[in-house]
C-alpha cells in the first residue's frame, strides 16, 4: 500500500511539474486532498496510481478525454478501442508526413529549375519565382491562404481578452520556494496566513517566477507568492515584506495550460500598436479563489498580468 504523498515530492519523483498536476486534477481525472498543517496538496494510492497511467498514455499523445474515459470505466474494451483509434491517426499523419514530402520535394525541384534561368537578385524576380511555384503546388496556395485567416481568425478573437489596467502600489508579504516544482511551496504558507488573517477576498493574491530560473544543468527554478495587504497589518517572522510600484499592466486570463496563455498574452503585446512590455517592473500570475460550487477545477482561477509602456 503507497502512503499519501504531497505534490512537489511526487512531481520530483515522476518528472512532472505541479502545474501539470493540477491541470490534470481541474480536468477531473483524480482528486487531492490538502494537509491542514502546511496547506499542500496530498495524493492518496488511487490518485497515485492515475497519475502514473496518465503520464503513460500522454507519453503515447493519448488525448485527456479519452484518459478520461479509461479512468472512469477501468474497461479493457475501451482502452483497445482508443489505443486502435491513436493507431489510425498514427497513419493518418505518417500519409500526411509523406504527402508533405512530396510536396516539398517538388518545391525543391522547381526552384533548382528556375534558379538556372533566374538570378533572384530583386525582391519582384523572388516574388515572381515563388508565385509561379505555387500556383504549380496542387493547390497548395489556397489552403495556405485558409490557415492564414483562420489563425488571424483566431488572434483577433483571443485579443478581445487582453485588458490595460493600472494597478495602485502595494504593500506585500511574499514568500519564495525554489525546487523543481515551487509553487505549492511557495503559495501554502502565505494563502494560509491569509486565510488565518481573514484577509482572503481583501487582499490580491500574486504569484510569479524568480531566480534561479531553469537550465540545461538545472531544472530547479524559484516562484514567488506576494498577499497585498494594509498599512496596518503585521507580518509574521516566516514572510517577508516588499513594496511594489504598481502601474499600468495587460490583463488576460489564464486557461489551464499557462504557459501557452502567457505566449499568447505576449504575442498580443507583440502586435499592439500603443503598449510594449516593460521589463523594468515585474510580471504576476494573480491567484483568485475559485468557489465553484460543485468543487471542480484548480483552487484558483489565474490572470496574467504582464507589466507595459507606451511605445
Amino acid at each position: 500500500m503507497m502512503l499519501p504523498i504531497s505534490i512537489n515530492k511526487l512531481s520530483q519523483q515522476l518528472g512532472l511539474t505541479s502545474r501539470t498536476l493540477r491541470h490534470w486534477e481541474s480536468e477531473g481525472l483524480f482528486k487531492s486532498s490538502r494537509d491542514y498543517e502546511s496547506g499542500w496538496r496530498i495524493y492518496d494510492e488511487e490518485a497515485i496510481l492515475a497519475i502514473r497511467i496518465i503520464t503513460y498514455l500522454r507519453k503515447l499523445n493519448i488525448p485527456l478525454k479519452d484518459i478520461k474515459l479509461i479512468l472512469d470505466t477501468k474497461d479493457l474494451k475501451i482502452v483497445q478501442r482508443i489505443i486502435k483509434n491513436q493507431l489510425t491517426s498514427i497513419a493518418k499523419s505518417t500519409n500526411e508526413l509523406i504527402e508533405h514530402k512530396s510536396i516539398l520535394n517538388d518545391f525543391l525541384n522547381s526552384l533548382m529549375n528556375f534558379n538556372q534561368h533566374n538570378t533572384g537578385n530583386s525582391l519582384e524576380e523572388l516574388s515572381h519565382i515563388f508565385h509561379n511555384i505555387l500556383e504549380d503546388s496542387k493547390g497548395e496556395k489556397q489552403e495556405d491562404i485558409k490557415m492564414i485567416d483562420n489563425e488571424t481568425n483566431s488572434v483577433n478573437a483571443d485579443n478581445n481578452n487582453v485588458r490595460f489596467i493600472t494597478l495602485p502600489p502595494m504593500r506585500v508579504a511574499y514568500n519564495i520556494a525554489v525546487g523543481i516544482s515551487p509553487e505549492d511551496e511557495a503559495i501554502a504558507p502565505v494563502v494560509k496566513w491569509v486565510e488565518e488573517s481573514k484577509l482572503m477576498g481583501i487582499t490580491r493574491l500574486l504569484g510569479g517566477n524568480v531566480k534561479p530560473f531553469p537550465s540545461e544543468s538545472s531544472p530547479e527554478y524559484g516562484y514567488g507568492m506576494c498577499a497585498a495587504i494594509p498599512e496596518s497589518v503585521e507580518i509574521p517572522a516566516h514572510l517577508k515584506e516588499m513594496r511594489l510600484p504598481g502601474g499600468l499592466y495587460a490583463v488576460m486570463p489564464s486557461s489551464d495550460d499557462i504557459y501557452g496563455s502567457w505566449q499568447l498574452l505576449m504575442k498580443q503585446l507583440e502586435e499592439n500598436n500603443e503598449y510594449k512590455p516593460d521589463s523594468s517592473r515585474l510580471c504576476f500570475e494573480e491567484h483568485i479563489r475559485n468557489d465553484n460550487a460543485d468543487g471542480q477545477g484548480s483552487q484558483f482561477i489565474l490572470n496574467l498580468l504582464e507589466p507595459v509602456k507606451k511605445r
